[in-house]
């Protein structure tokens, strides 16, 4: 029983984590309201990558310590569920987080290369069209995993 309710749990903060990345890319990324994000954000990522240039030979990471910033709430929510449900709870919470963000951070990443093993999926070409339409429009799509949040956002914009 217990594999179920660590599967559930991590499986879970993966979604909620994802809501949260794309709140805060939206509310933080591309307002300024704390400069450093919409500085290495809005200013540097979006300002590299711009829509005559979404694309390069290596990728150029340009906001990596922005995602200092998503600690707070993580640290807090570890905190609180290693309280509220024990070890294992915490355990199952802080893996779910983490591959929401290396997941987030790969396909970022394979978005913005030239080259890359993942053109040869549909979902990936879906998806990676998704984020250029950000990058020429920033009011749209600010997800860069999980669309259907821009559905619930009421900002996703299809190609």
């Amino acid at each position: 029983m217990d594999i179920l309710i660590f599967l559930a749990v991590a499986v879970a903060s993966y979604y909620v984590m994802s809501i949260v990345q794309t709140v805060l890319h939206k509310d933080f990324g591309h307002r300024r309201r704390i400069r450093a994000v919409f500085s290495a954000h809005a200013i540097g990522h979006h300002g590299l990558y711009n829509k005559d240039n979404l694309q390069t030979e290596t990728f150029e990471d340009c906001e990596s310590h922005a995602l200092n910033y998503y600690g707070i709430p993580i640290v807090v929510v570890a905190i609180l569920t290693w309280w509220a449900g024990g070890l294992l709870v915490m355990t199952a919470n802080l893996i779910g987080v983490f591959f929401t963000f290396r997941w987030h951070m790969y396909l970022h990443e394979h978005y913005h290369l030239t080259e890359t093993p993942l053109e040869r999926f549909a979902w990936f070409r879906k998806k990676r069209a998704l984020h250029f339409i950000h990058h020429e429009d920033a009011r749209y799509n600010f997800a860069v995993v999980e669309f259907w949040i821009d559905n619930l956002m009421g900002t996703r914009k299809e190609a």
